[in-house]
């Protein structure tokens, strides 16, 4: 049974559909596949982008049919206790389109605006080497051009010149700070249902 959370949640992305052509949404592929096809940490350095070296940055594109679920995220109020989100889990994969590891996107303090939404988004990053969490504030709004597509609405999240995006990390990236810009395409027409379809680029920019 969906907690009344969550049901509050799919409510408020339901609102920016609200405009939107009905024949603008289209189904995705299920982003688990039962592959095992992740790349070695010792194949790092041939990705394009070299995710695995923290120092030199990349572009990761999170990309698949996610299916919410509650999940608690750090902080965000400042009162020092986690706060709640609902999350979804995809695939994640490098510039060059090779499956390279899995990523959690979780939404908090979802905030309709005008006919968009105003979410923070908390997103966990498993790669081979370790995992790290950035933090944005992301804007979500439809998409206006009329033409056919497989997204309902863009989001983009711009962080400001010099702040740091990333709230933790482990292994590679138990240090890692970098600016997290992102730049993506989302299809909700079946958020009531609690499923969005990612494509969404995060680009990782070192400190």
């Amino acid at each position: 049974m969906k907690s009344i959370l969550m049901l509050a949640c799919m409510a408020m992305l339901a609102l920016a559909l609200a405009g939107c052509s009905e024949d603008a949404g289209i189904t995705g592929s299920p982003a688990a596949d039962g592959s095992t096809d992740l790349i070695e940490s010792t194949d790092a350095d041939k990705m394009r982008g070299n995710v695995g070296l923290p120092g030199r940055g990349a572009t990761l594109r999170l990309k698949g049919v996610g299916h919410a679920y509650d999940g608690m995220v750090p902080d965000i109020d400042g009162d020092g206790m986690d706060d709640p989100a609902m999350c979804f889990d995809v695939d994640l994969y490098d510039s060059a389109g090779r499956k390279i590891g899995t990523a959690t996107d979780c939404l908090s303090n979802i905030t309709p605006v005008g006919d968009g939404l105003s979410i923070v988004g908390t997103t966990i990053f498993n790669l081979p080497n370790g995992t790290f969490m950035s933090r944005g504030n992301t804007t979500v709004q439809p998409l206006t051009t009329g033409d056919a597509s497989p997204a309902t609405h863009i989001t983009g999240a711009i962080p400001m010149d010099g702040a740091n995006g990333v709230l933790q990390g482990t292994g590679a990236y138990r240090d890692f700070t970098a600016q997290v810009r992102l730049s993506g395409a989302v299809n909700m027409s079946d958020v009531d249902n609690g499923v969005i379809v990612f494509d969404c680029l995060f680009m990782i920019s070192p400190e």
